[in-house]
């Protein structure tokens, strides 16, 4: 019931000031948008304050924004206010638009005794829908192999191949030792053998300096006198 007394004080303020003030009786906006809204007035009200409310009940508006009797533009929150004071015309602009905004709403001028106002009814349209685009990731699978003989063969000789670098040093090792090594010794034995001092069949060597006493045997023999 005060809901359809408030419309028609309303309207009726709507008439009797209607050549005051006006605007647009409905306007329109999207949600997450921006809506303008202007309202024009007589050249008398150039330096009076206008401002923007929201019906808020019975003989209730809610002020949002307001001028301060220039042509400075006012913001507060999500609303702002700015005053043409050549052309008669303030604009009343809201940004970043709800579904819960949608309602009645009043451009004013403020005077003494009661305000002229004009009613426009606002409608807010949802936003369209955005199409949402769902990226499918796939992990990828890492596949093991089945060991074959040959890749088996192949590994173990990667990794023995330090190992049997290290087997065939030792087995050269072992053939330096136990070959070479003794070949060697019999050579030197057979050089020392060749060049050793020979001796005669008789138990003389050849090549001796003969001793002392050999001579003086000789001697005797050759003279059997002397001896005596």
């Amino acid at each position: 019931m005060w809901q359809f007394s408030a419309l028609l004080l309303f309207f009726l303020q709507g008439v009797c000031t209607a050549q005051e003030v006006t605007g647009p009786a409905e306007v329109s906006g999207q949600e997450q948008g921006t809506l303008t809204v202007q309202c024009k007035y007589t050249s008398r009200w150039k330096d009076y304050s206008k401002f923007w409310c929201r019906v808020a009940g019975w003989n209730m508006c809610e002020f949002l924004v307001e001028t301060d009797k220039s042509e400075q533009l006012i913001k507060k929150n999500r609303v702002s206010i700015r005053d043409d004071q050549t052309h008669f015309i303030f604009m009343v602009t809201m940004e970043d638009l709800r579904m819960s905004d949608a309602g009645i709403y009043q451009c004013g001028i403020t005077k003494a005794g009661y305000d002229h106002m004009f009613k426009v009814y606002v409608n807010i349209d949802p936003a369209p829908e955005r199409s949402t685009t769902i990226t499918t990731i796939i992990p990828r699978v890492l596949t093991s192999t089945p060991p074959t003989m040959e890749n088996t063969a192949k590994e173990q000789m990667i990794q023995s191949s330090p190992h049997t670098r290290s087997l065939l040093s030792s087995i050269y090792f072992l053939l330096m030792a136990f070959v070479e090594l003794p070949l060697l010794l019999s050579m030197l034995s057979a050089v020392l053998w060749v060049n050793r001092p020979q001796r005669c069949f008789g138990g003389g060597e050849v090549g001796l300096v003969k001793t002392h006493g050999s001579d003086a045997q000789d001697r005797e023999k050759d003279f059997p006198g002397d001896g005596k």
